[in-house]
């Protein structure tokens, strides 16, 4: 009895070594630092994908330790980390088709689109248009030795300013940190000076006087501490969301099954919701925060809200031959018309979700689920 017990141990712990062993451990690189909210998310996104895949796949994640977001994109292709949230304006020329898209984003200071909870449909005509119409953005991806999971949106960009501003004469001379080419067009046209800096410098830029004002969504605002040292928060300019993408290291996602795969889309579409979420929830934390402290926080004067609005109009009709001209793309104007039209789609299929688990079920239905793992990145 004793020997077959013994036997049965040996048999078991044999069997749970090899299930260990089989078991793939991805890594997550986190640019947020630890303890801000998108992280608490990432990690949660780390336990769900273990929790789907049955142990299949686990996730250690990396709180602004293993990369910045200024690392991040030359880190996954590299492979020093599988996967991260890859903030491709800091890339301009690895990432045309994707900062185009990104750039389009301008549409939801339009009257048809303007709202609380646009990103929530921009997001999701993103990723529609990249993961089942735009081979051209999937190759891109794939140049960079990576694969495109799916994306969040930002929150509205607002001007974030170390002194106040009233009016155009205001804005002259105001060095102004941006992270794309949108925004350093606006900055230009209002007589401004873009700097491009990572938002994970801009901080101690506004700190040390390099830069003025802060173009940056109203979450970030928080996450990066810049509420703490900023007097001015303008809302209605210079608008636009960004779009950031969840993209993984090629080789790791093909070391993977076809149901792993499926698992980590399944999940990550709920990372995308969840981060879409807590941006939410932060913006309206960053006014509360601001307001108490006596700072400024609202909508620009009507003056350069209106002037902000002509811009994006024009704007809007020069992003294609802006790409056309520096990067060759042709696809600009069909681009904008299939956006357009996906907005409206994805306005329709949001305005009911109440929660994250509520629109995660949207993106997946919708999107992530139609793609074929099997073929998809190989």
């Amino acid at each position: 009895m004793n020997h077959l017990l013994g036997t049965a141990l040996v048999g078991a712990a044999a069997l749970a070594m090899a299930n260990s062993a089989a078991a793939t451990e991805l890594r997550f690189a986190s640019g947020w630092p630890p303890n801000s909210a998108p992280t608490a998310m990432v990690e949660s996104f780390a336990e769900r994908v273990e929790e789907i895949s049955g142990g299949d796949v686990t996730m250690k994640v990396y709180p602004l330790s293993l990369l910045n977001f200024a690392e991040i994109n030359a880190g996954v292709r590299d492979g020093i980390a599988d996967l991260a949230v890859n903030i491709t304006a800091y890339f301009p020329s690895e990432y045309p088709n994707f900062n185009m898209l990104n750039e389009y984003s301008e549409i939801v200071e339009l009257d048809e689109f303007a709202g609380d909870r646009s990103q929530l449909a921009y997001a999701g005509a993103m990723m529609e248009y990249i993961m089942l119409n735009c081979a051209d953005c999937r190759a891109e991806v794939e140049e960079q030795n990576q694969i495109y999971l799916g994306a969040f949106a930002s929150t509205t960009y607002a001007l974030q300013c170390m002194t106040p501003l009233e009016t155009a004469a205001d804005l002259k001379g105001k060095r102004i940190r941006v992270a794309g080419a949108y925004w350093s067009r606006w900055a230009e046209h209002f007589g401004a000076v873009p700097v491009s800096m990572s938002v994970n410098e801009t901080l101690e830029g506004l700190n040390q006087g390099v830069v003025d004002c802060n173009a940056g969504n109203t979450a970030d605002f928080v996450n990066f501490g810049i509420v703490d040292i900023v007097d001015h928060l303008y809302l209605g300019l210079p608008g636009a969301l960004y779009v950031a993408p969840v993209t993984m290291n090629k080789d790791s996602w093909s070391a993977l099954t076809d149901d792993d795969r499926a698992d980590l889309l399944r999940a990550n579409t709920r990372l995308m919701a969840d981060i879409i979420w807590v941006y939410i929830d932060e913006a309206r934390e960053g006014r509360e925060r601001a307001l108490e402290k006596g700072s400024t926080y609202g909508l620009a004067s009507d003056e350069l809200i209106e002037m902000n609005r002509e811009f994006v109009q024009q704007d809007m009709q020069a992003i294609a031959s802006i790409y056309r001209d520096r990067f060759g793309i042709q696809t600009g104007e069909a681009a904008a018309e299939k956006l357009t039209e996906l907005m409206r789609k994805w306005t329709d299929l949001t305005k009911g979700a109440e929660n994250a688990e509520e629109l995660a079920e949207v993106y997946w239905t919708e999107v992530a689920s139609k793609v074929d793992v099997s073929s998809y990145g190989q």
